[in-house]
């Protein structure tokens, strides 16, 4: 697609958005959800421009997941702005969306009662916006969409470090490559668009995969090491304000890239880690989590046995786990194959709410999810091993954060892993970089079908479980019902 062309669309889309915001919202607002929602795709599609691997096809890709991601968006605050009582200024969220917004909105005019939170950064950001644009659910919406897009150009630019001279696919491939496979993990993309601080350790954990491969990658590519510090830098600073617990996961990332060659890289390192401990300390001071309860969160206790797989969806799963959380170490890492494979397949690519919103359908369409992840399995499992077909250690800090949310959380929230997921995406490009080259096709061919397989029986069974469950639980509130319809 010549750019002029791309360039008109692009114009048209706006003028579309423009139009439709007006009437929905007025042309005041209209003119603000436009505006905002142009800077959240200019800012990563200057990045895009800017960077080596540019492509006209990374360019649309970038452009239909910034308009899918303005499709979300707009539901949502179509949704939450429905009843006469709410408005873009107080809009009608629910869950952590709401905790959030109403904290935020306390400390900004003290205009409603304060929610507590664990992590007050993400609605302190919130506060920032609302100081220089006023107060509106658009402004930290639009900031999380282009957070989310920045994330997805990032792993394409990772995706180019890690595979340069492993593959003979061309930058411009490389770069599109890793943007795409990104795009398609749906939970990840469309949990970016809510007023949560997932987009912001989407960033962190893009911007720290993206300066970690230039200490794993070929020579010439070394001499940005001091911009990517300070790239490391800002990551540790958005992940220390916004989840404090998750920058352990950036501890890994540095410490398992700094070991092939920790002679040349431990100055580096040393400093990386420097970095990521003053971000853990000053973060802390914000978070309510003392490091008493970090160390409560990794080792389970009844805290944690109180409050995770307990709802009635679950209840299966519960059964399975039994006391999961109160279980000793070495009990946990042995049921990794059972925590993962759950981590793995949830959320489950169905809904039962009796009202599925646009949000909820979306998010629940892992597919993408299941593709980029069988793939890159593939590698770890048949290609990691060979020194012919192996990368750079950088693809077994995914791995290793992976193992990690499933050993802690028993695999059983699929939010907590979401971050982590678009890491995958470099190796499954190399995979298929691969087999285009012609490599291990029949080997992946026998892999793919029986993956798909499993896959399918998995779900299958997760479907009959979940009807039975649902069918259970609505025989025993219809029993309820007329035990009291009877007066007892």
């Amino acid at each position: 697609m010549p750019k002029l062309l791309l360039l008109l669309i692009e114009v048209i889309a706006i003028a579309i958005l423009g139009v439709v915001a007006s009437s929905d919202f007025g042309f005041a607002n209209g003119v603000r959800i436009t505006l905002a929602y142009l800077v959240a795709y200019l800012v990563p599609r200057i990045v895009l421009e800017r960077s080596r691997g540019n492509s006209t096809t990374a360019a649309v890709i970038l452009f239909l997941l910034a308009v899918f991601l303005a499709f979300v968006g707009y539901q949502l605050l179509l949704l939450c702005t429905f009843f006469d009582d709410y408005s873009l200024q107080l809009p009608n969220l629910q869950g952590d969306q709401r905790m959030y917004y109403k904290w935020a909105l306390h400390h900004f005019d003290g205009s409603v009662e304060s929610q507590p939170v664990v992590f007050p950064g993400f609605p302190l950001m919130m506060i920032g916006l609302w100081k220089v644009l006023g107060v509106s659910v658009v402004w930290p919406q639009s900031m999380n969409i282009m957070f989310t897009l920045l994330s997805t150009v990032l792993m394409g630019l990772t995706t180019r470090r890690l595979l340069a001279g492993k593959v003979s696919s061309s930058p411009k491939v490389l770069v599109a490559g890793g943007m795409l496979l990104t795009g398609v993990l749906m939970y990840y993309q469309t949990m970016g668009v809510c007023i949560l601080k997932e987009a912001s350790t989407y960033l962190s954990i893009a911007l720290t995969g993206f300066a970690l491969s230039s200490m794993v990658t070929i020579d010439e590519e070394r001499h940005r090491l001091w911009l990517d510090l300070l790239l490391f830098v800002l990551a540790c600073l958005l992940m220390g304000l916004v989840r404090t617990t998750y920058m352990y996961f950036l501890f890994v990332g540095v410490i398992i890239v700094i070991l092939p060659h920790w002679r040349r890289d431990w100055r580096m390192g040393l400093l990386m880690l420097l970095v990521a401990g003053v971000s853990l300390f000053l973060g802390n001071q914000l978070s309510a989590y003392s490091f008493d309860r970090h160390a409560e969160i990794v080792g389970g206790g009844w805290n944690m046995q109180r409050f995770y797989v307990i709802s009635e969806s679950q209840q299966f799963y519960h059964d399975l786990l039994n006391y999961y959380f109160l279980y000793s170490p070495w009990h946990k890492l042995l049921m990794l194959p059972l925590t993962m494979t759950v981590q793995f397949i949830i959320p489950l690519p169905w809904t039962y709410y009796d009202n599925p919103t646009t949000l909820s359908v979306l998010s629940r369409m892992t597919y993408g999810w299941y593709v980029v992840g069988g793939t890159a399995l593939f590698y770890y499992l048949f290609l990691s091993w060979r020194s012919k077909d192996r990368l750079s250690i950088w693809t077994w800090w995914p791995v290793l954060c992976y193992m990690g949310i499933s050993y802690i959380m028993a695999g059983s929230v699929a939010r907590y892993i979401a971050p982590f997921q678009s890491l995958f995406a470099p190796v499954a490009v190399y995979v298929i970089c691969r087999l285009v080259e012609g490599y291990n096709r029949k080997a992946f061919i026998l892999w793919a079908v029986t993956f798909a397989l499993l896959v399918t029986i998995a779900l299958l069974f997760c479907l009959e479980v979940q009807q039975s469950t649902i069918s259970r639980i609505l025989h025993t509130q219809s029993l309820v019902h007329y035990i009291k319809s009877l007066g007892w």
